[in-house]
């Protein structure tokens, strides 16, 4: 009887796991979509509400919203799993799916009643934040479940760190949506100040990246995870903005750097070398590694928010990306120091409060 129970609730978990899934690729599909869109308004490709990045946005929407709807009926009918951690994921999933049902028809109207507009808008944000609920529903979901399985499952070990990746590409965004230059449109202007959003850039961005590192690789708890996360990430971020304009792809070469920095982060993060001074500031040294690169892992979009002090008020920042490569570098060069700086404080943050509970 004890058997049958336990062959219930895998059978289950399962069934869940697909809901998860289905989510996960909807919001991978809506942030690739929306991330391209963004590029093509850079370039002042014609924007109507229609347009086939616009429509891959929503093509993710859908998609996510079918594995929301999967997963209120497992809550519905699966009353065994009552109780089980990972079904709080599932909430997550289907609020955050509601939230990106409800912010598409605003968009739409926002852009009838106000013209094209910038990246901040009221719709944009809530798209958003119901995009970022999913992911994180998913990935509760997944790490969840993961921890909860006796047995090895090697799909649970390859899509957790492709999970966190996309979580990390939102995650970005999201700030992006407070410090990047891009938030003018027809009828309203949320641009922030060039000041404040520099100083919040180089404050929240690495710390929250050594935030999100961290986490996947404690909840994997294994070497690579972490540099497989960072991969996905910049895959997701070079396949949208830099692929998508091709002024920017002598700059691909660069990013060797973001994800040879990843690399030593999280070996140093999980193999403790023998250098014992390594061993006792593994967690410190990981995040100053990790967080000196944020300016390249966020590139090229960051850069228009640094070289708003290098043109002249006439010019669009982006459109001087491709002839700058001498100005970005010196940028990224300074900002190596106070990136490594907050990524370092991100990290030990998160490990002496949250690891703990885990």
């Amino acid at each position: 009887m004890k058997t049958s129970k336990t062959n219930l609730i895998f059978t289950t978990q399962r069934l869940f796991l697909s809901s998860f899934f289905i989510g996960l690729v909807g919001v991978s599909v809506s942030m690739w979509g929306a991330s391209w869109d963004i590029t093509s308004h850079l370039l002042r490709t014609p924007e109507t509400f229609f347009t086939p990045s616009h429509m891959i946005l929503y093509l993710g929407v859908g998609i996510s919203l079918i594995g929301a709807i999967l997963g209120l009926i497992l809550i519905l009918t699966k009353k065994e799993v009552q109780g089980y951690s990972f079904v709080f994921g599932t909430k997550l999933l289907i609020i955050g799916a509601l939230v990106q049902i409800i912010a598409g028809p605003g968009d739409f109207y926002w852009h009838e009643l106000f013209g094209i507009d910038g990246l901040l808008s009221p719709t944009h944000l809530a798209l958003a934040l119901g995009i970022i609920m999913v992911l994180i529903g998913s990935t509760i979901g997944f790490a969840r479940i993961n921890s909860e399985m006796n047995q090895k499952n090697k799909f649970l070990k390859i899509i957790l760190p492709i999970s966190f990746g996309i979580f990390w590409f939102s995650v970005m965004w999201l700030i992006f949506f407070f410090v990047l230059p891009i938030s003018q449109g027809d009828t309203h202007n949320f641009n922030p100040n060039p000041y404040v959003a520099v100083v919040l850039g180089i404050a929240i961005i690495p710390f929250s990246f050594s935030l999100v590192f961290w986490f996947v690789s404690k909840t994997t708890n294994m070497f690579g995870a972490a540099s497989a996360a960072t991969f996905v990430f910049l895959t997701m971020n070079i396949t949208s903005n830099i692929l998508t304009s091709e002024k920017l792809l002598f700059y691909l070469p660069w990013f060797a750097a973001p994800i040879i920095s990843a690399i030593l982060a999280d070996f140093i993060l999980n193999k403790k070398p023998k250098s014992k001074f390594l061993q006792n500031h593994s967690v410190k040294i990981s995040g100053a590694v990790l967080g000196s690169m944020f300016f390249m892992l966020c590139f090229p979009m960051l850069a228009m928010t640094f070289l708003d002090f290098y043109v002249f008020n006439d010019v669009f920042s982006y459109d001087v990306i491709h002839s700058s490569s001498d100005i970005i570098g010196n940028i990224w060069l300074m900002t190596m120091i106070p990136g490594a700086i907050s990524g370092m404080v991100g990290m030990m943050v998160v490990h002496k409060r949250i690891s703990y509970l885990m």
